[in-house]
């Protein structure tokens, strides 16, 4: 919301527009693949201060994604508790690889 504000200062002129409802999603999604993918780039370039502040960005958008389907950040919080209780973190740095049948 503030980066017109931002650019303005530095001498810089910006296109604005309101959007809503579908339009809005597609723009928040495009936001959040630009932002991992600038995510990922500092994370491969060892830059830890800006791989965490692509992180705060990433979070904003999901926040922004939450606000526009209707769930607060609290409720949010408890299902992924909820979520991480059940099937855990990765504190342990296991990733599951692959599951089979033992029927088989």
């Amino acid at each position: 919301d503030k980066l017109p504000e931002i650019f303005e200062k530095e001498g810089k002129s910006c296109v604005l527009e309101n959007i809503d409802g579908e339009e809005f999603a597609k723009a928040l999604m495009d936001n959040f693949d630009e932002e991992v993918a600038l995510f990922k780039e500092s994370f491969q370039q060892e830059d830890d201060e800006n791989a965490v502040k692509k992180i705060a960005d990433i979070v904003e958008v999901l926040y922004a994604v939450l606000d526009l389907i209707g769930v607060e950040q609290s409720s949010f919080e408890k299902i992924r508790n909820a979520e991480k209780t059940k099937f855990g973190g990765f504190e342990n740095r296991v990733f599951l690889k692959e599951v089979t049948d033992k029927t088989e």
